[in-house]
């Protein structure tokens, strides 16, 4: 293939991605979400998709992002532009007769990998998904980027005009999005704080649990949760805490359900892999460390837990924004995937994605509810993913359904903890 101005090198750190989760799940960056009627959705909840291509068709335009797709050149990774035929990444999904709610639909499509033949993403539009309502879930291939970036390009697609409140006040209809898990203050780590660090991450207790970890089946199990987000951060904050310290808290109480509803041995703690954004390496689109965390699991006291989580999290995080990029290369992405399915280290992944802090709407219509969905990977049965969105907080849950209890019972038990917490505040 001869080399045009439109191709570009595709960042090392990116095309790790290729090579992570090839054999367990495509590794996407996904968000679930259903729209109000309004706009190209009408008042069944059932879309006007050839309006909608129209709507889009502008903004995909303008994002260079996703009119890319990748090639292999003499063993390296390119990116080159695509003409974009809306209609094949933009299409209906209509519920199967096995699927009997919105999740169902969602844990179907968090297994259907992307075409490499085209740009790495894809718009499902799920007709009348709840009652009134239409489904909508994003997929975006994690080499395009990360998850920082996916809630900037998604708040992009779904910016609409300004109402008429904000053209009298001359506000503006988009928001800032924040970086995963953005630190409290600007500590800097110290190089032995680093080297703690780095040592630390491999002296945990290993997990036993043959719930937890294990050989990952091919179907998933899908469920959210959502909160009031000013209670819990009050709540968290009396405790020396944040929000997200909070969500860490609840996510232990997931694992814990699930391992006493396996009958298995309750561990004073359980650690957990949590993904902290980090500076870039050159023009790499994926820039995420990661950070393990030991949530508590006989602790009793929800404020007494999230300071124990607090004191973690405030310590690691310098050090885990100065360790940089997990992976660097496709080689070290390679070598991570295969020891990932043999691991110890970590019963699940928990994950955090500040959305944008304001209504969004898409050609009229109203998103309502959102959650994000990360993919399970190496031998980790289940993962957390969160994003706060429009005063509320937002938690995505995916398990798999081959060796785990269904995703909504962990959910009631992580939605429980988190009014907990927010009972504390009053």
């Amino acid at each position: 293939m001869v080399e045009t101005t439109r191709d570009v090198p595709i960042s090392p750190v990116d095309a790790a991605s290729f090579l992570l989760g090839v054999h367990v799940q495509p590794y996407l960056v996904t968000i679930a979400g259903l729209l109000s009627p309004g706009g190209f959705v009408d008042r069944d909840g059932r879309p006007d998709l050839a309006r909608l291509h129209g709507t889009l068709a502008a903004h995909i335009a303008k994002e260079p992002l996703l009119r890319q797709r990748p090639i292999m050149r003499k063993g390296s990774w390119w990116w080159t532009d695509n003409d974009i035929d809306v209609d094949l990444h933009v299409s209906l999904d209509e519920r199967g007769p096995t699927e009997p709610d919105f999740e169902a639909i969602c844990s179907r499509l968090v297994m259907r990998p992307l075409d490499p033949s085209r740009p790495l993403w894809h718009i499902a539009v799920v007709p009348a998904a709840r009652p009134g309502q239409c489904g909508i879930v994003i997929r975006v291939h994690h080499a395009v980027l990360d998850g920082s970036r996916a809630s900037e390009l998604f708040e992009r697609l779904f910016t609409s005009a300004p109402s008429t409140e904000q053209l009298r006040t001359g506000t503006s209809p988009r928001t800032k999005i924040r970086p995963i898990l953005e630190l409290r203050d600007q500590k800097k780590a110290s190089p032995w704080d680093l080297l703690r660090f780095r040592m630390g991450t491999f002296l945990h207790r290993p997990i036993r649990s043959r719930a937890l970890l294990g050989t990952i089946g091919p179907t998933r199990s899908i469920s959210s949760v959502n909160v009031g987000t000013s209670l819990i951060e009050r709540g968290a904050q009396k405790a020396g805490g944040t929000l997200n310290d909070a969500y860490l808290v609840a996510a232990g109480a997931g694992l814990r359900y699930i391992l006493e509803n396996c009958g298995e041995h309750i561990s004073k703690s359980i650690a957990v892999s949590v993904p902290v954004a980090v500076t870039a390496i050159g023009d790499a689109r994926n820039a995420v460390g990661f950070m393990i965390i030991d949530l508590p699991l006989r602790e009793t006291d929800q404020e007494r837990a999230v300071t124990i989580v607090a004191k973690q999290t405030a310590e690691a995080k310098p050090s885990a924004r100065a360790a940089g990029t997990t992976f660097r290369s496709p080689r070290m992405a390679g070598i991570f995937d295969r020891l990932a399915k043999r691991q110890h280290m970590i019963g699940a992944v928990v994950s955090n994605v500040h959305g944008p802090s304001g209504p969004l709407t898409l050609d009229g219509a109203a998103l309502v509810e959102l959650w994000p969905l990360g993919p399970l990977a190496g031998n980790v049965r289940v993962g957390f993913t969160a994003a706060s969105y429009n005063d509320r907080f937002w938690i995505g849950i995916q398990t798999d359904a081959e060796h785990l209890l269904p995703a909504h019972r962990i959910a009631q038990a992580v939605e429980r903890t988190l009014n907990e917490i927010a009972r504390t505040a009053t």
